[in-house]
């Protein structure tokens, strides 16, 4: 199946975003430093951060937070799949290879009002080792960000209806006349709503307003590739 690139579901009430986020600052000792020189984190092994420098890196920091992730959020993870599953009437479940969703932790800073995230497609799965399964379509990629926790003004993402395989073949330059020239869309967020979409959709994190310093944008985020004919979880 596709899906609209604005897909939202419902998964965690307002008491469970509250669940997952006090359990977040009992685990805050093992919250990973991303950029000294602002206050974002994450827990979790991701791998467009944590394959950059090999496959044996990303498993090497899944195994050690896996686990972790395991004893505190496996009913959140199992909300996800169960949810998920019901979407793409598909067989959902964590992949066994491969690090499971985990978190990113942004709290308030100034630089966040400005538009410093990316803007990418979702690749990075071709940075990870996949031959242990059978088969894979890489070519319907999924993506998810589930907020358990938004600044008071909200927080989003910006999408632009480019398909990586329409520009895959582009110089920079080519490239960016085409993110130019077509309009972006902004899509709001929701505490407890996961937010769905193509990897293969050009997208950016959308910048921050007004923060407070007591503001915070916390989001559980996930990938999903078609894997002998069930949909694996990682991140």
């Amino acid at each position: 199946m596709s899906w609209d690139p604005a897909t939202q579901i419902d998964v965690l009430s307002e008491s469970e975003c509250r669940r997952a986020r006090a359990t977040l600052d009992e685990l805050q000792p093992y919250w990973v430093v991303r950029k000294p020189s602002i206050p974002f984190y994450t827990l979790g092994a991701a791998s467009y951060l944590d394959a950059k420098s090999g496959f044996e890196n990303y498993r090497r920091t899944a195994e050690q937070f896996n686990p972790l992730l395991k004893e505190h959020f496996a009913w959140l993870l199992e909300s996800v799949a169960d949810r998920l599953a019901t979407l793409l009437g598909e067989q959902v479940e964590c992949s066994p290879i491969m690090a499971l969703p985990g978190f990113h932790i942004y709290l308030s800073c100034k630089l966040f009002e400005k538009p410093i995230a990316s803007i990418h497609f979702d690749l990075q799965y071709k940075n990870l080792e996949w031959e242990r399964l059978n088969e894979c379509d890489f070519e319907r990629p999924l993506s998810f960000t589930l907020p358990v926790a938004l600044p008071e003004t909200g927080g989003g993402l910006y999408t632009w209806n480019i398909d990586y395989e329409n520009v895959r073949n582009l110089d920079a330059k080519a490239f960016h006349e085409v993110v130019e020239r077509r309009p972006r869309q902004y899509h709001a967020y929701s505490t407890g709503k996961m937010f769905i979409h193509s990897g293969h959709t050009l997208h950016q994190a959308a910048p921050g307003r007004d923060l407070k310093w007591t503001d915070e944008r916390i989001t559980l985020q996930g990938h999903a590739l078609k894997c002998d004919g069930r949909w694996q979880l990682y991140w």
